[in-house]
């Protein structure tokens, strides 16, 4: 593994300087987004570091769910529990067990990560529905408030742009793999709508690790004029699963596919409703407000640990924001003030060999924003913002009895300059404080008695970054970024202690390398690399690295236009090696590193999709998720080995 970044940076420098003299006069494309802002903004103004996921990236790739399209992107770790896609933890910038509570998930703007342990689930964003995924690295806490410390990912799901189009289609695969879409959709006039819906089935590579999910959705958008729209949105998602747990180190290497635990299963019911809208107020600026509403019925059953329970957690939001772009003293000048406002209501019912229990959970939150963007002059832009959010928890539990409410504020500021130094090009740098409140979870305390945890205090970060987006020529485009956070009472779990804790301090430092290039009409190439080092500082793991958190990290990929309608496309995901889940004393060996190669060809004609593609070509065995206890023992998630799809679909 040790050569690995070498390549990766004589690559990234030597192939834009070879095609260098290619370079010709093009007419301007600007690539804009929503997410790092929370309203429209090209890419180069942004002061932060921004990938798009684009609808002709998502087609090409092997991907066969959310989680897939994020394994290949600079700085982004995925360790998939079961291989399915539904429970995975997705990282940015290196807080690996806590990195599903340091991202922020967004589905068209709404947040979808859940108040306790559970994270995101997945597999209620079908692949289908998704039109681009924006990923912003760095704190979004004073735009996004809660959870926004590595960065955020908003899923941007599909929306019709012709006057009528249906679209069918059909996947299978290794592991009894099976996905059956199908979308009506249509634009008239000042109306256009969508409806989806999503049939998606396979055994799993484990043993017990099976997923059966089902989703019909849809959108509708109303233009009443230029002035005022409305946008409506829904989804309904059912799966049934398997858990298949963990295996031991001596299972693991006999039979990665055993299961210790073939009895454990769940299911699933997940539906949520939306309504926005955007009104423009002539001279004086345009408001937009979003209104949501999400309601999730889990039920767990584990024979194995002679326990079970059903969940029940609905969520309120409410999210009006006010923007005005107004010269100020004859410079342009942009305003955004917002409030976010949520609700959420958990309700738990178990079962146990104590007997039966229930707990009521409710995380009440209001974060305050503004963001103001300021253009010195027309290529030097200033962006400051600040937050200011409150949030309430109310935890009630019958046995042992357990009533108590607990408030907490905190808040954010941000500072950046970017400067456009060609048409474009730009460099930035800012400075960002950020803030991650507890989960549920993290804020009781079972020993030495069960209670909240008194000593329990929300993270806060520093982080300054730097970075340089470059088109080199108009085929080539080369992205470097420095960054160094600096964490106080930054929240994990102690196995030592059984208890979650704040850490003192932590400190992360580190740099993200990203390149496009297209030479040829016939072939586009892309790559990337990540270096970051994850440090303990002062507290009982002094110097030691944080666990689960990979040094490097690198992914190179190329699409090939063969024959006309042909295409294949190939990329390779390399991930370092990184040191067990939990152990904060470093002691136990490394878990290895790997690397994965997947491949596709598809043809199109038409209306006419077909493709055969392969994951893990060359069949690696390895692991993106592991564990250790306080006692050493190692337990091992086994990612799936070589596998294939092929599929076909039609757009009439």
């Amino acid at each position: 593994m040790k050569p690995f970044p070498t390549i990766i940076v004589i690559l990234l420098i030597s192939v834009p300087s070879y095609l260098r003299s290619q370079e010709k006069e093009v007419i301007l494309k600007y690539e804009v987004v929503v997410t790092a802002t929370r309203d429209m903004q090209e890419t180069r103004k942004i002061p932060a570091n921004v990938t798009v996921v684009t609808k002709e990236e998502i087609e090409r790739s092997n991907a066969q769910n959310a989680v897939d399209l994020l394994r290949h992107e600079a700085g982004v770790v995925v360790g998939d529990w079961f291989g399915t896609g539904k429970s995975a933890s997705v990282d940015i910038r290196g807080f690996g067990e806590t990195g599903l509570l340091n991202t922020l998930v967004l589905v068209d703007g709404r947040r979808v990560n859940a108040i306790d342990l559970s994270g995101v689930d997945w597999s209620q964003i079908p692949i289908d529905r998704i039109e681009r995924i924006e990923i912003v690295r760095g704190p979004g806490s004073v735009l996004y408030g809660d959870n926004a410390v590595g960065g955020v990912i908003n899923i941007i799901t599909k929306k019709p742009e012709k006057t009528l189009s249906i679209e069918a289609g059909a996947i299978g695969g290794s592991y009894e793999y099976n996905r059956e879409s199908a979308s009506l959709g249509g634009k008239w006039g000042s109306l256009s709508a969508i409806l989806q819906a999503d049939h998606n089935s396979t055994q799993g590579y484990r043993d017990n690790g099976f997923l059966r999910a089902k989703d019909m959705g849809g959108r509708l958008v109303y233009d009443v004029n230029r002035s005022i729209s409305f946008n409506f949105s829904g989804n309904f998602h059912h799966d049934d699963k398997g858990f298949p747990g963990y295996l031991t180190k001596g299972v693991y290497k006999q039979d990665r596919r055993a299961t210790f635990f073939p009895n454990d299963k769940g299911k699933t019911e997940d539906g949520y409703g939306a309504f926005g809208v955007k009104a423009k107020l002539w001279d004086f600026g345009r408001i937009e407000a979003d209104l949501s509403y999400r309601h999730q019925e889990a039920t767990d059953s584990f024979p194995s640990f002679s326990f079970k329970d059903k969940r029940n957690l609905s969520t309120w939001g409410f999210t009006p924001r006010y923007i005005i772009d107004k010269s100020l003293w004859n410079h342009f000048n942009k305003l955004a003030v917002g409030l976010d406002i949520h609700k959420s209501d958990s309700n738990i019912d178990s079962e146990s060999a104590f007997g039966p229990n229930r707990s009521e959970i409710t995380k009440k939150s209001v974060g305050f924003y503004l963001s103001d963007e300021f253009s010195f002059l027309e290529s030097l832009i200033l962006f400051f913002g600040y937050r200011q959010e409150w949030v309430t928890y109310e935890l009630f539990q019958e046995t042992p009895l357990l009533r108590e409410k607990v408030k907490e504020q905190e808040f954010a500021w941000n500072i950046g300059l970017n400067y456009l130094f060609s048409k474009r090009s730009s460099a930035f740098f800012n400075i960002k404080r950020s803030f991650r409140f507890p989960v549920s979870d993290e804020l009781i305390q079972f020993f030495p008695a069960f209670q909240v945890n008194p000593a329990m205090k929300p993270q806060t970060g520093c982080h300054y970054e730097a970075g340089i987006k470059h088109f080199i020529t108009d085929k080539i485009e080369a992205n470097l970024t420095f960054f160094w956070n600096d964490f106080r009472n930054e929240i994990f779990y102690n196995p030592f202690t059984f208890t979650n804790e704040n850490y003192p301090k932590t400190r992360r430092q580190g740099l993200e390398i990203e390149t496009r290039i297209k030479p040829f009409p016939w072939l586009s190439m892309r790559g990337n690399y990540s270096y970051i080092r994850p440090v303990l500082r002062g507290g009982s793991f002094l110097g030691n690295d944080i666990p689960g958190v990979p040094r490097h990290k690198g992914s190179m990929g190329a699409d090939i236009e063969l024959a006309k309608g042909f295409l294949f496309n190939a990329r390779i995901n390399v991930i370092g090696s990184r040191h067990f889940i939990a152990d904060w004393s470093n002691k136990v060996e490394r878990l290895d590193g790997y690397y994965t190669l997947d491949a596709k060809l598809s043809y199109l004609w038409m209306g006419l999709k077909a493709f055969i593609g392969v994951n893990n070509l060359f069949n690696r065995k390895y692991v993106e998720f592991a564990v250790v206890d306080a006692a050493g023992s190692q337990f091992y998630y086994p990612s799936p080995e070589r596998n294939f799809t092929g599929g076909i679909s039609y757009t009439f």
